[in-house]
């Protein structure tokens, strides 16, 4: 990278205690990482505790709050020119973060958004597609993986994204639209994140529930704004 600038991981985590642990202990190990930050979104675990111990800051909230919330409370203390968001599961496997920095710099982007691998448990997919056609109809532009939580962002359209009343998990699909809007270059690259994957099972398709209520009331947030 021809450019040196500091980079501040931001991590929301929800009662994680079982594999927050590994991903803190892999972003120690990075040496592009230069502030590491978890958002504690009001884990009724030992979350907070343990990240404690593995990053430089841990915001601890006193109920979940959702996704969205904790990500903005996490940009407001950043220090790094460019801020990566990630995922608490990641484990081994955020070590891949530093994709997303190249791929911004040798092409000179804005944003640049995760595409992960095929994982085997997996969904219907439904959201993707819903979100896929809402971002295509807005700003004309196709992503693969429009609600990756894994991205980096230069630090400069954190005023834009920080002004926005997002709600949890419909975080993703509003903030690249917003940020398109915005005039922001933002682009996929492909990364091997691994994570803990929601199936087909009950558990699977309630997280899936509560992802869709959260795109819902975004979608009607959204659309009141453009009227």
């Amino acid at each position: 990278m021809k450019e040196k600038l500091s980079i501040s991981v931001v991590i929301p985590a929800y009662n994680e205690e079982e594999t927050i642990k590994m991903t803190l202990v892999t972003l120690n190990r990075c040496t592009w990482v230069n502030q590491l930050i978890v958002v504690d979104d009001g884990s009724l675990d030992d979350t907070a505790n343990i990240a404690e111990r593995y990053c430089d800051h841990v915001i601890r909230l006193n109920r979940n709050r959702g996704k969205a919330f904790a990500l903005k409370e996490g940009w407001k203390k950043v220090d790094g020119d460019i801020i990566v968001t990630l995922d608490a599961d990641l484990g081994m496997t955020a070590r891949e973060g530093e994709r997303l920095v190249e791929k911004l710099h040798l092409d000179h982007l804005d944003c640049v958004i995760a595409k992960l691998p095929v994982q085997e448990k997996r969904g219907f997919g439904l959201m993707r597609h819903r979100a896929q056609k809402l971002i295509f109809s807005r700003t004309g532009k196709w992503f693969e993986s429009p609600l990756s939580g894994q991205r980096a962002l230069r630090r400069k359209w954190l005023e834009v994204l920080l002004e926005k009343d997002y709600v949890g998990f419909g975080v993703e699909m509003a903030m690249t639209v917003d940020l398109l809007k915005s005039g922001a270059n933002v682009d996929e690259v492909d990364v091997s994140f691994f994570h803990r994957a929601t199936g087909k099972d009950f558990d699977g398709f309630l997280h899936r529930g509560r992802q869709w209520l959260d795109m819902e009331k975004t979608l009607r947030k959204m659309r009141a704004s453009w009227q």
